[in-house]
């Protein structure tokens, strides 16, 4: 007994003398409905803004809004109520340097008419901007850098990109688009310079596709443009840029086989240094030391096995993953790109000929989308010259959605790594050395506001896990709550809720 309690001890001392998981505090407020949910927003060290519709405060012509920004106590600061017409649909927001934009547009698909609210944390002042939009596109992407917003998306199947100048006052349709079987993929606003950066897949005449990246001022002055092409063999599927102190950059993503498809079988790196074009390096899943660790352990002897055997007889093999890249991230000397493999799932269904499937139909059955699947998650680091150091994973098995999004977040200590996820209203928590795992997966439930209060519901599809600042996160989401035994407190309640998390 005693053995196995200073076994426990020293675990979990272990534990805590690689991270510490805080939760210093949580924000609620009362809704009528679980399935209802404010929308949530980081403003870094200005704190957060949540806002939402109003639906028992709009007229026949107005819907109402509210705005409040929270400290980073989570206390609240400033409540804005706001009537918009009802013509307009909101449609995205963002955030830079201590103005926070929300979008509207006319029209349900493609962006007609504009409006553009600007509030500033200094003074919790705002402003309305309207523009005349010229261009019927499809939204995509919506990013603020100093005096402009550069928002893209795409008509009939090609990228286009606005800026809008709001101390011209004036938008402009940015030059260099509009190609054939374009993707937008990425608007870079945090440069370290006065440019922005747009990165865009497009189709070659090879009918094999590269990645373009064209560097655009705030009054949407075309500086210059920079194509990447793969092999005889590859397409380079997707691409991030991530800017060095130097002010070079370093583009990094996934390559697929010859023609671009969702199936990737690699990564590649590549710097980007002034006019010139440095050979761009790949690495296949099947090089990558901890790229298979989220299997059992049985199935990944034998993927390492396979693996060898191919490689005595001088022959790669080749995997095919879905691979969601997110932003890479500039830390001291290394650069970190994080990845998480995903696949599709469907369910059977009867079909009685009427109303819409997502996929296909056979002798009445239908297979319907049923959300996207994750298994794992990959982390890379890399340096300057785009050589690849280190590589990790992080078994995410029990995640599902209906959107592709981030989920898995990091934060950077002493010569460590803090992956974690919400899932189930619990923190899941890795803590690796590079390519060393110091700690497995561990869990942390969120924190609740009274010690007597008892989950009921919740609504997972609404919850998120989101970078704050520094190492600071926020988890939201809906609950519903008994209460049982405090005085003053409710049975029964709806609320939604923000943590605060700290990894130290």
């Amino acid at each position: 007994m005693v053995r196995s309690l200073l076994t426990f001890l020293f675990l979990f001392i272990t534990i805590f003398a690689f991270a510490q998981i805080r939760q210093p505090t949580r924000f609620e407020v009362d809704i009528e409905n679980i399935n209802q949910s404010y929308n949530i927003v980081s403003a870094e060290e200005n704190g957060i803004y949540i806002f939402k519709e109003q639906i028992d405060k709009g007229t026949a012509n107005e819907n109402a809004w509210e705005v409040i920004r929270l400290d980073t106590a989570l206390r609240e600061v400033s409540t804005i109520e706001l009537l918009i017409e009802k013509k307009y649909d909101f449609k995205g927001y963002s955030y830079d340097n201590g103005k926070f934009v929300l979008l509207f547009q006319e029209g349900i698909n493609y962006a007609e008419d504009l409006k553009f609210i600007v509030f500033d944390t200094k003074d919790d002042s705002y402003r309305i901007y309207d523009y005349k939009n010229v261009v019927p596109i499809i939204l995509t992407e919506f990013e603020l850098k100093n005096d402009a917003i550069i928002f893209g998306g795409n008509v009939n199947y090609r990228a286009v990109i606005l800026v809008y100048n709001f101390t011209a006052e004036k938008g402009i349709v940015l030059p260099g688009f509009y190609t054939d079987k374009s993707t937008l993929l990425q608007i870079v606003t945090d440069t370290g310079d006065q440019w922005f950066r747009v990165v865009t897949s497009e189709r070659r005449f090879n009918r094999r596709y590269g990645i373009n990246i064209r560097t655009y001022s705030t009054r949407g002055q075309l500086v210059q443009t920079q194509e990447f092409d793969g092999t005889e063999e590859n397409s380079l599927t997707n691409g991030r840029i991530v800017n060095l102190k130097n002010g070079e950059n370093i583009l990094a993503g996934t390559y697929s086989l010859r023609k671009r498809t969702e199936l990737s079988r690699g990564l590649y790196l590549s710097t980007i240094a002034g006019e010139g074009l440095p050979g761009i390096r790949y690495y296949n899943y099947a090089n990558l030391s901890n790229f298979f660790n989220y299997m059992r352990e049985k199935r990944k002897e034998r993927v390492i096995s396979r693996i060898k055997r191919k490689k005595i007889k001088g022959k790669n093999l080749k995997f095919r993953y879905r691979l969601e890249v997110h932003d890479i991230i500039r830390q001291e000397d290394q650069n970190i790109l994080i990845g998480e493999a995903y696949y599709p799932t469907y369910t059977s269904s009867t079909s009685s000929g009427f109303g819409y499937s997502d996929s296909f139909s056979n002798r009445g059955m239908s297979q319907v989308f049923d959300g996207y699947k994750y298994t794992h998650a990959i982390i890379i680091g890399f340096d300057n010259s785009g050589n690849l150091l280190w590589d990790n994973s992080f078994e995410i098995n029990d995640l599902k959605s209906f959107n592709l999004e981030e989920h898995i977040h990091v934060a950077f200590l002493p010569k460590k790594i803090v992956m974690l996820y919400l899932y189930d209203q619990q923190l899941k928590i890795k803590i690796i050395q590079e390519r060393e795992i110091l700690e497995g997966k561990f869990t942390e439930t969120l924190k609740l506001k009274y010690d007597d209060d008892k989950v009921q519901v919740s609504n997972d599809d609404l919850a998120g896990l989101e970078n704050w600042y520094g190492n600071v996160f926020f988890a939201f989401g809906t609950n519903k709550l008994k209460n049982l035994k405090d005085q003053d407190i409710d049975l029964n309640r709806k609320v939604f809720f923000i943590n605060k998390i700290v990894v130290e």
